[in-house]
């Protein structure tokens, strides 16, 4: 889902940041091919031009899912995370020192940054909050609730949504299993919550039932 309704390529296209553009290299990325590393030289600021970003914590066997960047959001690689890219990504990179010079001639745009930077410490908090609180059935709940809301398209039967996500890149971002998470799919379709209409698309038809379920602790 995306970040942020924030997008920040949109800015970047107006006239007024034409010198902005012109620092940026454009690097594309095969499907799960890791992007930047922990502590990773020189620091760089991104964003996401097309695909999709996975934002990860690794230690020892256990990933945890911060985020997943889309098109217009942006990230810098100065943290102690992993970036990965979830499908073929093309990317707007600049070096973190020149991207702070020329963004303090740019008010609006550093404006805009805040917002984004600020969206992405939400999403990894909300995500942590449920990793430490909150049970499996609890978290994808939420989740659907959040893809309702973001991405869903109302009809006579309820809300579809398209997910953009496969079982297992929904696991990772909730922190659990492969398999936990088929299960709790399994029993959302035969309670007639929802209805699975493809691979990463679902119709939502009871969401009532889900945003109940969202806020039990």
């Amino acid at each position: 889902m995306k970040l942020t309704n924030v997008n920040l390529l949109e800015s970047l296209n107006s006239p007024e940041y034409e010198e902005l553009r012109k620092a940026f290299l454009t690097k594309q990325f095969s499907r799960k091919e890791i992007i930047s590393f922990p502590k990773e030289e020189p620091d760089k600021v991104y964003f996401v031009k097309s695909g999709r970003v996975r934002v990860y914590l690794a230690y020892e066997d256990k990933e945890f899912t911060l985020s997943i960047l889309e098109s217009g959001d942006i990230y810098s690689t100065h943290t102690r995370a992993f970036t990965q890219a979830m499908e073929d990504t093309t990317l707007f990179f600049v070096d973190t020192r020149e991207f702070g010079e020329i963004v303090a001639k740019f008010p609006a745009l550093a404006l805009s940054m805040v917002k984004v930077l600020g969206d992405l410490l939400k999403n990894a908090i909300t995500i942590i909050n449920g990793l430490v609180f909150k049970d499996s059935q609890v978290r994808l709940a939420e989740f659907l609730v959040h893809a309702a809301q973001d991405k869903g398209e109302h009809s006579p039967e309820g809300i579809e949504v398209k997910l953009g996500l496969t079982t297992e890149e929904i696991a990772m971002v909730l922190g659990i299993t492969r398999q936990t998470v088929s299960t709790l799919f399994n029993d959302l379709i035969k309670s007639g919550i929802i209805k699975k209409l493809d691979r990463k698309t679902i119709l939502i038809k009871d969401i009532s039932f889900l945003k109940e379920l969202s806020t039990k602790s």
